[in-house]
């Protein structure tokens, strides 16, 4: 029997198995909740006057729906405005556990938009963005590959997710904000769990744009991460570049590693993208997506939270990679004993 051919065979045989453990506890893009896709977000202010209420409650419906409460549909106008209006939108209030906050804008154009930059990477919901000479307000929804998108509560704006420039509202016009100050819900939701929060993934990446990586890890209620690890691979699933954290607490902001993952500088090509976080308990959670860096104009990250509205998509699509890993590994090995006896 030739040793050195049957060395590389257990090497290759081992790589698959490995590959289908990693199969096991990795979540796909495709359970992930896209904020970027219209799920019922988004409507028009009921009168004029209101643009500022329309908008909360349209971020505190994204907020809900990240969340997973099941009742984010009845998050409206006219559900907030028992709370949150008095001749206008108060500076604060409190709605469904989700407290909402107030802050002013910086004067100069590039200091404003570094600062929209930030708050949007920590408040993947959006946040109201105020133009005090129109006078309008809308939700300002994210920041994406250079551009700015919103949904414009105002009657003569298209629907939906625009980009900002589409709208009513300018930065330069724009002097203060309203955002999700704390919310409980999102304690209350899964204490128990490792989860991801408002991360950005990419799918289509135009060569040297990059993508700014952001969101959160969060532990489960009591433990601590012990380990953050992101990795890009190519097609030949060869590793290309990776970053690595030791946070020992209970949360982790992926824009600490956002120097480190230089999305800009990978050549045209297909890769893999790759979150795996560790507790202190030793359980861990993967996320993996397929993505493209091309030389087209077309280039999308995508926000999203591990948290599922109704939990059974998530569940029935693990029991599926269960029972695969099951079926695949028992066929392995059975194949494995008849070679070597």
């Amino acid at each position: 029997m030739n040793t050195a051919a049957s060395s590389h065979f257990r090497k290759k045989l081992l790589s698959l198995v490995l590959t289908l453990v990693v199969m096991l506890t990795c979540l796909p893009a495709a359970l992930a909740v896209d904020l970027n896709v219209d799920a019922g977000f988004y409507f028009k202010q009921s009168r004029g006057g209101t643009c500022t209420l329309a908008s909360a409650a349209m971020m505190l419906r994204r907020r809900a729906y990240l969340d997973g409460l099941t009742d984010w549909t009845a998050v409206t106008e006219n559900s907030v405005r028992s709370t949150a209006w008095a001749n206008g939108l108060s500076h604060s209030f409190t709605y469904k556990e989700m407290q909402v906050g107030y802050g002013t804008l910086p004067s100069r154009k590039q200091e404003k938009i570094q600062t929209l930059v930030t708050l949007l990477s920590q408040h993947p919901e959006g946040i109201v963005l105020y133009d005090r000479r129109q006078p309008h307000a809308l939700l300002l929804t994210d920041y994406t590959n250079g551009t700015f998108y919103c949904s414009d509560p105002a009657g003569n704006i298209s629907s939906g997710r625009i980009p900002l420039e589409n709208s009513s509202v300018s930065i330069n016009g724009s002097s203060c904000y309203w955002y999700v100050a704390s919310d409980h819900n999102a304690v209350a939701s899964s204490p128990d769990s490792l989860r991801l929060e408002g991360m950005s993934y990419p799918i289509n990446i135009h060569a040297g744009k990059g993508m700014a990586m952001t969101g959160t890890a969060n532990a489960a209620l009591g433990m601590t991460l012990t380990d953050v690890q992101v990795a890009v691979l190519d097609e030949n699933d060869q590793t290309v570049v990776t970053a690595q954290a030791s946070p020992n607490a209970a949360g982790f902001s992926f824009k600490t590693l956002d120097s480190e993952i230089r999305f800009g500088e990978l050549p045209a090509g297909s890769y893999t993208y790759m979150v795996i976080v560790t507790d202190s308990n030793g359980d861990n959670l993967c996320f993996t997506s397929d993505f493209t860096v091309s030389d087209g104009s077309a280039s999308t990250g995508t926000y999203w939270s591990v948290k599922d509205t109704e939990g059974a998509k998530l569940l029935d699509s693990i029991q599926e990679v269960q029972d695969s890993f099951t079926s695949a590994t028992e066929s392995t090995l059975g194949w494995l004993e008849s070679l070597f006896h």
